[in-house]
């Protein structure tokens, strides 16, 4: 069953569901057998151990052993089935004290006794004796996760967290079950469950918990240090907060000079974001817009103005130790109440989802069946993270971590009430800012509209986004990720100015890290009552400061045409009609003077008219392709076989088999990949090889392996392959390769 053992008792069953072994979400969270306590960790197959229930368990004090259950004579007891978040504001008396007294406990030093936190920023682990501190590293510092950055970007710190990825939001529901964890380790309040701030809402200021520095206690009436307030972190100094800039970001037009159409009226800006990130229809979009209210409130709570070194400590605007600093973000309290709703974001867009009738199963979760560090390492002592650290293993809460929340409904609206009014916010003209953003941290980017195309003045306070990453330098082939994200400002256009204009956007600031990485946000239009999507690019006959991105994907589940406009109000591009084409500028190109309907899989290749050169800049790469598994590996006879190489590898997690003398082709449709062999298990398993960045692209699709000489040789198994471009390896694009004389489809290296 791959478990470290399994030891299995009788007990004496309650239920009949124990007895007919029919077990999902109805797993007891935790049971009393025989006066002994064992606590629930997964849902999983036992009936090869013949027990009664489908349900494995662990005891505090042997968390590496495994338990399930037959018939027999002890007693039992279930202590408690699906612990319950409820919204912060709702928390009665008892509960907030509660939830007081258990960070007070969780803070205190001397009180974790788990496996020593040294990480790259700091190795000495006596700093992270408080059970709080130790979940809180997971995130960010000391650096727990010293191969995540390496293939990305060199200035990296060894941050364990995923951003701009679609892991963010299964690491981030881990994270939180971890700082959970650590404010139950007091027994006292092992009952405690962390609350979820709805901060969609318009506030005027901070909740009551985390306001101010010190609190009443609502029960005892005593007047505590609020542990909600600011943290310390270890050998650095407390965290800080700018509420005021968030407060004033999120305000919907209230109070200020701008107008606005009011087609949304009321709805704060945050719960504009959120509800259109939840029109999506499939977790990768999805996943990719709901990270931008996130950035938001990371990025406005420790904001600091554009062009501001972050060394500068001594300007108090420089601050590090801030929600907007992604390295020290976690340990400030506000991050669990606050990361809490996100998770409660994705937990409403799982009921979407289902409601939609699109299955789990009929969607791509790209990386789902990857190790999400430093949950899957030697620093997790609690099973409960430990035992579900891949992606997959955290869709169903329920049964993952025994959780529900209070009631699924945001701004008052259940899941089918919110359904309906997600599909009629299409009932209107709407217009987005569809940008490409980098993998770097970019606190401010800050653009303009544009009408016509030569008047780009036209400004607005919310004319702005961000991104939120632990790289803080720029690198090369920082943006990678082609996902558009949609930002709608629709409701921001002055008097006189609808999004049925032909209206464009320009840059107007961004952060000193990402000069090299800001690029131009083409114009979407949706027409009123459809899924059409319209996506202008605005051609300049002078060179622009900031240029549109190389290449971008449209969204697969609505209709997307491109046009480009110049600057005399006319339709003009050049299209080429492949990549070898496009690559080297030939002749064969045609010049259209039509919009062009995106559909297929096929790329499509653009280059810009009033600009001469064959340069990068003056060119694009429009596609509507997400695969989401490899093509898999296919032998052919005499023994060469062909394999779809892509990040996420761990279809072959196992190995595979190549008979001696014979080549392996990977094949790849898209992205930019190499082909690598390492000398050693170790450097294959972290990740760590020399010259990261200097092995460059094929030209074509393909490798062939060995790239010469006689094929695979048995004398040098077995050969560690990776991708050594950007952060792919420790992606999991790698494979290990054993030379065998039989092999088959099905053989591996195990």
């Amino acid at each position: 069953m791959g478990w470290t053992s399994l030891f299995v008792i009788t007990l004496l069953p309650l239920l009949d569901y124990f007895i007919l072994g029919v077990i999902t979400s109805d797993c007891c969270k935790r049971k009393v057998v025989g006066g002994l306590t064992y606590n629930l960790i997964k849902a999983g197959p036992t009936e090869e151990y013949q027990c009664l229930e489908n349900c494995i368990y662990s005891k505090d004090d042997e968390p590496e052993q495994n338990y399930c259950f037959k018939q027999g004579n002890l007693s039992t007891e279930c202590q408690g089935h699906l612990r319950v978040r409820k919204n912060l504001a709702n928390l009665t008396k008892q509960e907030t004290s509660d939830l007081l007294h258990a960070l007070i406990q969780a803070k205190k030093s001397g009180t974790y006794a788990g496996p020593r936190i040294n990480g790259t920023q700091n190795s000495n682990y006596s700093e992270f004796n408080s059970n709080y501190n130790p979940a809180a590293s997971f995130h960010g510092y000391p650096g727990l996760c010293p191969g995540a950055t390496l293939g990305e970007n060199p200035h990296g710190k060894a941050d364990c967290c995923w951003h701009g990825d679609p892991r963010f939001l299964p690491w981030h529901r881990l994270i939180i079950m971890q700082l959970n964890e650590a404010l139950r380790s007091n027994k006292t309040y092992e009952h405690v469950t962390l609350p979820y701030w709805d901060w969609t809402q318009n506030f005027e200021k901070l909740p009551y918990l985390i306001r101010d520095p010190f609190i009443t206690d609502p029960i005892t009436s005593e007047k505590l240090e609020n542990p909600f307030f600011h943290s310390l972190i270890p050998q650095k100094n407390f965290t800080k907060r700018s509420p005021e800039i968030l407060i004033n970001y999120n305000k919907y037009c209230g109070g200020d000079t701008e107008n606005c159409t009011k087609s949304y009226s009321g709805l704060s800006k945050l719960m504009n974001m959120t509800l259109t990130a939840l029109e999506e229809t499939t977790y990768v979009n999805f996943e990719s817009m709901i990270e931008l209210p996130h950035n938001q409130v990371h990025n406005q709570l420790g904001f600091i103005p554009v062009g501001c070194d972050d060394s500068n400590s001594s300007d108090p605007l420089c601050y590090p130790y801030t929600m907007k600093n992604n390295t020290y973000a976690s340990f400030d309290p506000i991050f669990m109440i606050f990361h809490t709703m996100v998770d409660f974001q994705w937990a409403v867009f799982q009921a979407l989802q289902e409601h939609r009738g699109i299955p789990y199963a009929g969607d791509c979760h790209p990386y789902f069946d990857t190790q999400l560090p430093p949950f899957s390492t030697h620093y997790n002592s609690y099973q409960a993270t430990k035992s579900h650290s891949q992606g997959h293993e955290t869709v169903d809460y329920k049964t993952a971590f025994g959780y529900k929340y209070d009631e699924l409904k945001l701004n008052g609206m259940n899941i089918s009430a919110l359904n309906v009014h997600l599909e009629r916010r299409n009932n209107i003209d709407r217009i987005f800012a569809g940008f490409s953003l980098p993998n770097i941290h970019i606190p401010r980017i800050t653009f303009n509209a544009c009408y016509p195309i030569t008047n780009c003045n036209i400004s607005s306070k919310y004319f702005h986004i961000s991104t939120l990453h632990s790289n803080k330098k720029g690198y090369k082939n920082a943006y990678k990720n082609s996902i558009l994200h949609y930002l709608e400002v629709t409701d921001h256009l002055p008097p006189g100015l609808n999004a049925s204009h032909d209206i464009g956007f320009k840059i107007v600031s961004t952060s000193s890290n990402a000069k090299n990485f800001t690029f131009t946000p083409v114009s979407i239009f949706r027409k009123a009552g459809t899924q059409k999507d319209r996506i202008t690019v605005q051609w300049h006959e002078d060179k622009e400061e900031y240029n549109y991105a190389p290449f971008f994907e449209v969204r697969p589940n609505r209709t997307n045409s491109m046009r480009f406009l110049l600057e005399n109000g006319s339709i003009g591009v050049y299209q080429y009609p492949d990549k070898d084409s496009f690559q080297n500028c030939a002749a064969n190109r045609k010049l259209v003077h039509t919009e062009i309907e995106i559909s297929g899989k096929e790329d499509y290749y653009f280059q810009n008219p009033l600009q001469t050169g064959c340069q990068e800049e003056n060119k694009l790469v429009v596609n509507r392709r997400k695969p989401c598994k490899s093509s898999g590996l296919v032998r052919e006879t005499g023994g060469n076989a062909t394999i779809g190489w892509q990040v996420d590898m761990t279809a072959f997690s196992n190995g595979i088999c190549m008979k001696p003398g014979s080549f392996l082709t990977f094949h790849w449709s898209e992205d930019t990949h190499n082909v690598t062999q390492l000398q050693n298990e170790n450097n294959f398993n972290d990740c760590t090889f020399p010259n990261i960045g200097g092995y460059s692209a094929p030209p074509t699709r393909h490798i062939q392996f060995p790239r010469s000489g006689n094929g695979f040789q048995e004398d040098e198994t077995p050969y560690y392959i990776v991708c050594p471009l950007y952060d792919h390896c420790v992606k999991g694009m790698k494979i290990k390769i054993c030379i065998k004389e039989n092999c088959s489809s099905s053989t591996t290296c195990t």
